[in-house]
């Protein structure tokens, strides 16, 4: 079922293929808005979103398409309505040609975006940094030639500032705030192997690393600017999941209170697994928690209650492999993530192929989080759902 919100949309800003729509029948409290390919140049629109609203009125999302490789904003007003920002990026000129599959993409608290690929200058990095309405192109050289293909991606403190700290091959590299010439950190694993990156995150003190080998361990973050002769510390401890998992593309780190949930899957199979350790010790809480056919997720606080999201694009709704995405409660306090989900979201009217929950994050709109969602080409931003209610 679509129901229109004409009366009290009739003045927003709308680009040609976007509508107001209720999420179905069921979930009559459910309300989104989806917007189509804005035909910005790229065919693969929106194969990776971040939220970088600052302010208290309306919200933007930035937005990474392929073929051909673009970044642009999209801005949302306070009613709701959203256009492409001004200016989007052909990353063709910018050094880069191709967008990873999952691009390695971050952002952080003040609206700041990277976005890191091989150049195809040779054994360059190109990095997209900088404020995400007014991002600027670096480009360096890798610690070895020809570059490696960059695997994760994280905005972390540093003093004033950040820095935007991206791992590719055995090393960490480490961009000043001002976006100066990066650090290269070459590190080692808590096996004594050379460093592979599936996944980070940070609690303002540590970088937590999930390596591909499947160890989750941490560097100090001091440790990062400048390392020691180039290299950073042997990890100390680890913690390795029960049953062996060698994360690939898509892993995440997700670092909330005193713990950090890990979601993942190996590259042969759809099977992906979510694991909530404490970081104090390094142990895991409650039980692995497996979701077929999980890609992405994000953590999302809404209403002062934290949720696990997680995405996955093929599930099949309605008897079609359009995709869904759920929401689980997660207490940071405690470490226990609920197994059943709060919510689960898809589109009305579910497509074959469409992709729903291929990317997921949160954007502030009017001062409010909420969740967005991207699809094949679409974006669903939800205003109001049975966990709350920002509707415009």
């Amino acid at each position: 079922m679509r129901t229109y919100l004409l009366a009290a949309l009739a003045a927003t800003s709308l680009l040609g293929a976007c509508k107001w729509t209720d999420f179905d029948d069921l979930e009559g409290e459910t309300w989104v808005r989806s917007t189509e390919d804005p035909d910005i140049g790229s065919s693969d629109y929106a194969v990776a979103i971040a939220g970088v609203s600052t302010g208290a009125s309306g919200g933007v999302l930035a937005v990474v398409s392929d073929d051909n490789a673009f970044f642009s904003t999209l801005e949302y007003d306070t009613d709701g309505g959203a256009d492409v920002g001004a200016n989007p990026v052909d990353l063709g000129t910018q050094k880069i040609g191709a967008i990873s599959e999952p691009p390695v993409f971050a952002t952080d608290p003040t609206g700041r975006i990277g976005l890191i690929e091989r150049s195809i200058t040779g054994g360059n990095f190109a990095v997209l940094f900088g404020t995400a309405t007014a991002p600027v192109a670096l480009e360096f050289a890798a610690a070895v030639n020809p570059a490696p293909t960059p695997d994760a991606a994280i905005f972390v403190p540093a003093g004033t500032g950040h820095d935007f700290v991206f791992a590719a091959g055995n090393s960490l590299y480490s961009i000043p705030p001002t976006g100066g010439t990066p650090v290269a950190c070459t590190g080692m694993d808590n096996n004594s192997m050379p460093l592979q990156v599936a996944a980070m995150d940070h609690d303002g003190t540590n970088l937590w690393v999930w390596s591909k080998s499947g160890s989750l361990f941490s560097y100090p973050l001091t440790a990062l600017t400048p390392c020691t002769g180039g290299s950073l510390p042997t990890p100390a401890s680890a913690f390795t999941p029960a049953v062996a998992l060698m994360p690939t593309a898509g892993a995440r780190v997700h670092v909330a209170g005193g713990f950090a949930i890990l979601t993942g899957h190996p590259t042969v199979t759809r099977s992906a697994s979510v694991f909530v350790v404490q970081l104090s010790d390094l142990m895991q809480v409650g039980t692995t928690l497996t979701v077929e056919g999980l890609r992405t997720s994000t953590l999302a606080v809404l209403e002062g209650q934290t949720y696990l999201v997680l995405g996955v694009p093929d599930r099949s709704v309605k008897g079609v492999a359009a995709g869904a995405v759920d929401l689980h409660t997660f207490a940071p306090t405690s470490g226990v993530l609920d197994a059943t989900p709060a919510l689960s979201l898809h589109d009305a009217q579910p497509k074959s192929g469409q992709l729903f929950g291929r990317t997921v994050t949160t954007m502030t709109f009017n001062g409010s989080t909420i969740l967005v969602v991207g699809a094949d080409s679409e974006i669903f931003a939800y205003y109001r759902t049975t966990l709350y209610d920002h509707l415009p």
